[in-house]
């Protein structure tokens, strides 16, 4: 086990402060990595997520200076009755969804794809705080926590976007936190919490629900046909994928210390380009297969996201990743020839 706080001759720093900052710097990188993968612009979904980190710890820090002056003031107030960690922790997580709607409305985002990143990101969060709790008091009911927030990341980061729906992951997400807080980490304030977060949950899924009702657009057997041949794509291209940077010649075993003729240099760096525009064909299609994805699960499959009108469907049955009509996706190549154009002309 580890002391509950470390000297470092200044003062002494809480064991478990320094569990929460690395568990929030995997908090960011995650959001990160989850947002890239979705297509959400990287440089701004940093933002909001700085913003809304920058905005649950000042209000917390307030939560926080409220509850110490109410001890000195106060001390039998019911707000004590609460414990002060948990009340933090579910105050930083609660404040922290707030810049989302924000952010939803300016960019036009799925709210309820942000909404399953973040709680990708808290669970992380709350594996490093668990673990270290269980480092620094010993209790069984950590460890416990830990195992099965492991079990549940893996199975959520696996299922999310193909089996969930969006929104379903952040919803599961609040119901676990709330069977957790009544059956094994049991402390003051621990009902009332539950039964926030197992509102919040409930309420995500009947507003989720109600958006696929209203913006499915294809018959449910037509999508669940293209749905199985994105995924079965996108499996494709992820092996291919694996095989094209396997297979690069600039990686190959010995190739530092291997004297190859020139002509041989030639060819692998020819070998290098071909290889290289493959790959970069591959991971564009991949994309295309993980946006048309994403649309089934925001319910937008089948609307042309340039238009908004509907795509016609035997454009659908032979390209399943089309996320635009054929006059849009027309248009677009158009505009992309004359842009290559452009940059010839200049660099002539």
């Amino acid at each position: 086990m580890i002391p509950e706080s470390i000297n470092q001759g200044f003062g002494n720093i809480s064991t478990i402060l320094i569990f929460a900052v690395i568990g929030f710097i995997c908090w960011v990188f995650i959001l990160w990595g989850e947002s890239k993968k979705d297509g959400f612009n990287t440089q701004r979904f940093f933002d909001l997520s700085f913003i809304s980190l920058i905005i649950s710890g000042l209000l917390t820090y307030i939560i926080f200076r409220v509850v110490s002056w109410t001890k000195i003031y106060h001390p039998y107030h019911i707000i004590l009755s609460v414990d002060e960690e948990l009340l933090y922790s579910m105050s930083v997580f609660i404040i922290s969804l707030f810049p989302i709607y924000y952010y939803r409305k300016k960019y036009n985002w799925s709210v309820f794809r942000i909404l399953d990143i973040y709680s990708l990101g808290f669970s992380i969060l709350l594996l490093i705080v668990s673990i270290g709790r269980y480092l620094i008091s010993g209790q069984r009911e950590y460890a416990i926590l830990f195992f099965i927030l492991s079990v549940l990341y893996l199975l959520l980061i696996r299922r999310r976007g193909y089996r969930f729906v969006s929104g379903m992951v952040f919803s599961v997400f609040c119901l676990f936190i709330s069977v957790s807080l009544i059956t094994f980490l049991r402390k003051g304030g621990s009902l009332l919490f539950a039964s926030i977060l197992f509102t919040i949950g409930v309420v995500n899924l009947y507003f989720r629900g109600k958006q696929n009702m209203s913006k499915n657009i294809l018959p449910e057997h037509f999508l669940e046909k293209l749905k199985n041949k994105l995924i079965n794509k996108d499996k494709r291209l992820s092996q291919q994928q694996k095989s094209l940077i396997q297979n690069d010649p600039y990686l190959q075993q010995g190739r530092a210390t291997d004297n190859a003729e020139t002509l041989d240099d030639v060819l692998e760096d020819t070998s290098k380009n071909v290889t290289d525009a493959v790959l970069h064909n591959v991971k564009s299609v991949r994309v295309q297969v993980r946006k048309a994805l994403a649309r089934i699960n925001i319910g937008k499959y089948g609307k042309c996201e340039v238009c908004g009108k509907p795509i016609d469907k035997a454009r659908l049955e032979v390209y399943p990743e089309a996320t635009t009509c054929i006059d849009c996706a027309t248009d677009h190549s158009q505009i992309e020839e004359v842009k290559e154009d452009e940059m010839l002309e200049k660099n002539l």
